[in-house]
């Protein structure tokens, strides 16, 4: 028998047991902007992705989300007049928008992403950005396969398939040649969804995000780039996220992680010429694995802009 709790819970379960209500993205190192507002156009390329994600293979009607992103920096410079005095932008500005939508059973959502961001160059080639983005999902369970017949709450007291979230997310990020580190908070508002009329509601808790990183040379033309992401929700869930990348001229690349609770992922990309091609699989250790024989996510990346010199703003602009 279908219950309300049972489709609740299916309700954004994205794969990961500590049921994080965002989608999960393992090859953030190249895009980061799908994790952090205040990376677009943070590196002065020019990105657009897509990827697809998997979270349980085996398992019939598994979770799955598909995103597509594009992000940039406004590099030409722009002069103004507000309010008598002379500005100008200097290719401060980073724009951004994203697309997803996850299917997960019952349950389909999309959504759609606008980002404002806004870059400040500091000495020594260090750079501050701060980025905003405006979200608005749409949420909606597929009726054609409930069980009218079925005596729930949901459907004897009323039940209306279709809820509108909007909402918001803010993004600090610093970054020098050789390491990182960045803040997001999403779900700003924490709004709350329900469906039919029962007392009932699904709240969008607010998630925070901590990422950084940097990198050892390992030779001339390869090095290694240690990463963490750490994740914390306004309801006391938490997660952690440590990874190594080898990495060869930026053309080739191997990467490894370990995500808690017991989640490890092996993911290798290649550059061919302005493309990025990365591949994760991943493997559950903890009980779904007698369900599941893992995860797997693919994503493409089309880059332009000249990236050998996106640290010297003060000397191309």
């Amino acid at each position: 028998m279908r219950t309300v709790y049972t489709l609740i819970c299916l309700l954004f379960l994205l794969g990961d047991v500590s049921a994080q209500q965002s989608p999960v993205y393992s090859q953030y190192f190249i895009n980061g902007f799908v994790v952090n507002p205040a990376m677009a156009g943070s590196d002065g390329t020019l990105k657009f992705e897509i990827s697809a994600r998997d979270y349980m293979l085996g398992v019939r009607e598994s979770p799955r989300t598909f995103t597509a992103s594009g992000n940039g920096r406004l590099l030409r410079r722009r002069t103004t007049v507000k309010n008598g005095k002379q500005t100008s932008q200097s290719g401060r500005v980073g724009m951004g928008g994203q697309v997803y939508s996850d299917h997960n059973g019952l349950v389909n959502r999309i959504g759609l992403q606008y980002t404002y961001a806004y870059h400040i160059d500091l000495p020594n080639s260090r750079q501050l950005s701060l980025g905003l983005s405006a979200a608005l999902s749409q949420t909606r369970i597929d009726a054609n396969k409930l069980d009218f017949n079925d005596p729930e709450p949901l459907l004897k007291e009323g039940f209306g398939n279709l809820a509108y979230v909007p909402d918001a997310s803010l993004g600090v990020f610093y970054k020098e040649k050789e390491y990182y580190v960045g803040l997001t908070v999403s779900n700003l508002f924490q709004r709350s969804i329900h469906f039919g009329e029962f007392d009932y509601n699904y709240v969008m808790y607010r998630h925070y995000f901590l990422l950084g990183g940097t990198r050892f040379n390992t030779g001339p033309e390869s090095y290694i780039a240690p990463a963490f992401l750490l994740k914390a929700t306004s309801n006391r869930m938490y997660q952690g996220e440590f990874s190594a990348r080898f990495s060869y001229r930026d053309d080739i690349w191997l990467a490894a992680t370990y995500r808690t609770p017991q989640i490890a992922a092996l993911m290798f990309g290649v550059r061919y010429q302005n493309f990025l091609i990365g591949y994760t699989y991943e493997y559950n250790f903890n009980t779904i694995r007698t369900y599941s024989f893992g995860a797997h996510e693919l994503c493409l990346i089309y880059r332009l802009g000249d990236t050998a010199r996106r640290y010297r703003w003060l000397i191309r602009y």
